[in-house]
């Protein structure tokens, strides 16, 4: 049955038709409460829908916001480990020229080249030891906790002597 309006029916019906009037009243007010109920029932299943996405949402923020800082840590520590590799290879290079040049002198300079090449043989330790310490702080910042030594990450000595 069709919705009606309440200015559909007589506001004073005739007491003849008064017993017809009360049912077709009360047949529209059953019709207009199963309606109801309907779009009741419709709107308790949107409700469940969009608590659900809600939910689903908030984890989806919680993931993003868990990509984020791992991002963040990685940027920062892929910094930190350039540092490191532009340190080594600096040493690396000066440790070269300091063998290439002591290959040319002799006598005092030669104790010379070597106590700067031991110099540098110990900073490239240092920068060594540092890339160890920054490849273990990441290794317990992924894992949540230090199952590494810091002499080992992957089965590779990290601190082996140059």
């Amino acid at each position: 049955m069709a919705l009606r309006s309440a200015s559909e029916f007589p506001p004073s019906p005739e007491p003849e038709a008064l017993g017809d009037t009360y049912s077709e009243c009360r047949a529209a007010l059953v019709s207009a409460n199963r309606s109801r109920g309907v779009l009741k029932a419709q709107s308790d299943r949107r409700g469940v829908v969009i608590a659900e996405l809600k939910r689903e949402l908030g984890e989806l923020e919680a993931d993003l916001a868990d990509e984020a800082r791992t991002k963040l840590r990685l940027h920062a520590l892929n910094a930190k480990l350039g540092a490191v590799i532009r340190e080594l290879e600096d040493t690396g290079d000066a440790m070269v020229g300091l063998i290439d040049e002591s290959e040319r002198q002799s006598g005092f300079w030669l104790v010379e080249m070597f106590r700067r090449l031991i110099t540098q043989a110990s900073r490239w330790r240092q920068a060594k030891a540092h890339a160890a310490a920054l490849a273990s702080e990441s290794a317990v910042d992924s894992q949540g906790s230090a199952e590494l030594t810091p002499r080992q990450i992957n089965g590779n000595l990290i601190n082996e002597q140059p």
